[in-house]
């Protein structure tokens, strides 16, 4: 059984969300940049995604192993935070992530194994 990562949603004002979300949420700010914020939740991770800067919405799985990508599927995108992921879009045209955290990235990210 696969968990869930994070869910992306997009919003018009970065700033203005995550002060919403840390606010109403308890949302702690662990990456942020001008075209997201990685907000951590007691049970999963929020991005906050610039519809400026991205098409859709998804929701992310994580994968063990680079190689777990299913680049035959969909795109693969490097991230400025240190992930991989690769964009597949499901039967009625939802965006899912399949995301690759490096050991590195774990690392940096202090992300359990």
């Amino acid at each position: 059984m696969k968990i869930i990562d994070h869910i992306a949603i997009l919003v018009q004002d970065l700033d203005i969300s995550q002060k919403w979300y840390e606010e109403t949420c308890d949302a702690v700010l662990v990456y942020g940049d001008h075209k997201l914020r990685r907000m951590q939740m007691k049970n999963t991770t929020l991005a906050l995604i610039s519809k400026y800067h991205y098409p859709y919405a998804h929701i992310a799985i994580p994968v063990d192993n680079y190689r777990d990508l299913p680049s035959n599927l969909g795109e693969i995108v490097h991230h400025r935070d240190g992930t991989t992921g690769c964009y597949v879009m499901d039967p009625d045209g939802n965006a899912v992530e399949f995301i690759y955290y490096s050991e590195d990235c774990k690392k940096e990210m202090k992300i359990d194994s």
